[in-house]
């Protein structure tokens, strides 16, 4: 069983991960939608995002533009991101059930420049703090993912 959370705004992706409001949460058994659900996420920010991530154990994230800071968070969960993505959140859980490709991944912002405090891993300034940058390898054979076409 897998959850599929949409960075959701009014039926839509929403635009910015970093100001989703509210999370379209789908749980998926052998690729077949089981339960869906529409989940506030209270509060702005990454921060938030990722408490909300760890909450509901969202193995797939769907989204439309995200910060480095925020898909090095999220790679380190293990969670599988599918940034870049526009129209119907309904629509891109569908797609990505049947493996079509959808989004850009080059979909980044960076928006780190002195504010610490609004850093998830308090390393976008001094990477001294962490055991390194870059992305983390996740098992995706436990997750029985469809494959991508």
């Amino acid at each position: 069983m897998i959850k599929i959370a949409v960075a959701y705004d009014g039926g839509n992706v929403a635009a910015r991960l970093g100001e989703c409001p509210q999370y379209l949460v789908i749980t998926v058994e052998k690729g077949v939608p089981l339960e869906k659900q529409l989940v506030d996420c209270p509060g702005d920010g990454h921060i938030h995002m990722l408490n909300f991530v760890g909450q509901y154990g969202v193995d797939v994230l769907i989204c439309g533009e995200l910060g480095i800071a925020s898909r090095n968070a999220l790679e380190m969960l293990g969670v599988v991101i599918v940034p870049g993505v526009t129209g119907s959140a309904e629509e891109a859980v569908a797609r990505f059930l049947v493996g079509e490709r959808q989004g850009d991944t080059t979909v980044l912002t960076l928006c780190r420049d002195d504010d610490e405090a609004d850093d998830p891993l308090a390393c976008m300034h001094d990477c001294a703090k962490c055991a390194g940058c870059g992305p983390v390898k996740a098992d995706l054979d436990k997750l029985k993912l469809p494959e991508v076409k």
